[in-house]
């Protein structure tokens, strides 16, 4: 079984954040909700402003994991969004009016996850980026990520 530090991926997800403003809440593995057990979570939807710091791959003053997400070859792993930190109402928008954009997930591979900072290699698990809608007239038609 492979493990995987969920701190790449939260940072991928800042990049998305930025442009939409809503945050990673919780993360789910084949269907089970593993919440904030093994993920570094945004602590305020503020994009990070400077994407050259340590604070795009592991986020503004979040703390080391204590565990890793068993994530197996070929497991179904789902990011849950929402417009603010511990907010998981799906009544509210996760991403709100016309915050459109590509959405890309990132992962890095890492043997502690109490003491990983994000800076090992990382791998894209997933991408869903821009394509014209045929029947559209303007881009607001189009189909983006975070576009639903």
């Amino acid at each position: 079984m492979k493990s995987f530090s969920i701190a790449a991926l939260t940072a991928a997800l800042l990049a998305q954040k930025a442009a939409a403003h809503a945050t990673f809440q919780d993360l789910w593995i084949d269907g089970v909700d593993y919440g904030a057990q093994c993920a570094r979570l945004p602590l305020s939807n503020s994009p990070v402003t400077n994407v050259a710091s340590n604070d795009v791959r592991c986020n503004a003053g979040t703390s080391p994991v204590v565990s890793k997400c068993p994530v197996k070859a070929g497991s179904t792993v789902t990011v849950e969004m929402h417009q603010q930190p511990g907010d998981r109402s799906c009544s509210n928008e996760a991403i709100g009016g016309s915050h459109y954009g590509p959405l890309m997930v990132y992962m890095s591979k890492v043997s502690d996850a109490s003491t990983a900072d994000g800076s090992s290699g990382w791998f894209k698990v997933f991408q869903d980026s821009w394509a014209k809608n045929p029947s559209g007239a303007s881009g607001d038609d189009d189909y983006w990520g975070t576009r639903t």
